[in-house]
């Protein structure tokens, strides 16, 4: 059910980028440093800045796996319920 989800909240994703680079297409030249780049439409501009962010994301989770939400909210559960047992009187 979960990955049901997250495709739905991928393709809602994909929908709202594809409209925002439809109604945008303003040309822009992009200066970093020294460096300029070639004029580029905003919307394309602002799908590859969403599209690096997600791409570091997907990297960083690759990368540092022990880092999830998930598994350190499991281990912190687990650590409550040591220390629950630990306060509780034996009987």
């Amino acid at each position: 059910m979960l990955l049901l989800f997250n495709l739905a909240l991928t393709l809602l994703l994909a929908l709202g980028v594809a409209v925002l680079a439809g109604q945008n297409p303003t040309p822009l030249t992009v200066h970093f440093l020294t460096l300029r780049s070639v004029e580029l439409p905003l919307g394309l501009l602002m799908t590859l800045a969403i599209g690096l962010g997600l791409l570091t994301v997907v990297l960083g989770s690759f990368l540092w796996p022990g880092r999830s939400f998930s598994v350190t909210a499991r281990q912190l559960q687990e650590r409550i319920r040591q220390l629950e047992m630990q306060d509780q009187p034996p009987q």
